[in-house]
């Protein structure tokens, strides 16, 4: 993230268009970084190998491997599964497993190689974790303001919703 990014997102957070609860969980993750405490040192450099292949992004600029192993060591859930699969950990864990050894030092074009077997093998884990993935990327306040999204900006209501019309704080905080 460059300092002119966190600028820009750091003012529309700190503007009056943005309500308190709000602010404190976009502010929590920008900067959010968890110390490993689920997975083993090595299951952990394979899902941030993974992650990266999954859902491109750099792991200097948000930990998405580190909030998955963070919602797994604290317990937290989204309150459903499939009924014949394991566990969120359990399951990772798994199709951690099955990654061939030694992943997380191939090349991109080996690593894209191995995703389909293990998507294949182990379908409601991957589906489960490149949604939770997913969600983690698009709920990161970098990602929104790359986006030009600024929805988040809860406060004063929005009194113009419409194709290809935006509110002058959409305009005045979106990425230039």
């Amino acid at each position: 993230m460059t300092v002119g990014e966190r600028e820009a997102i750091l003012a529309l957070l700190n503007s009056p268009h943005v309500t308190a609860p709000t602010r404190r969980a976009l502010l929590e993750r920008l900067d959010a970084r968890y110390a490993r405490q689920f997975f083993d040192e090595a299951e952990f450099g394979r899902l941030r190998a993974l992650s990266v292949r999954l859902v491109p992004h750099d792991p200097a600029e948000m930990d998405l491997a580190g909030t998955v192993d963070h919602r797994l060591h604290s317990g937290v859930g989204d309150g459903w599964r499939y009924a014949d699969a394991p566990p969120d950990g359990e399951a990772y864990r798994a199709l951690l497993a099955a990654l061939p050894e030694g992943f997380e030092a191939l090349g991109g074009e080996a690593q894209d190689a191995a995703i389909p077997s293990i998507q294949s093998s182990h379908p409601y884990a991957f589906e489960d974790l490149l949604a939770e993935l997913t969600e983690a990327f698009m709920a990161h306040p970098l990602t929104q303001y790359r986006f030009g999204y600024a929805g988040f900006a809860d406060a004063p209501e929005w009194p113009r919703v419409g194709p290809n019309e935006l509110e002058p704080r959409e305009v005045a905080y979106g990425p230039r």
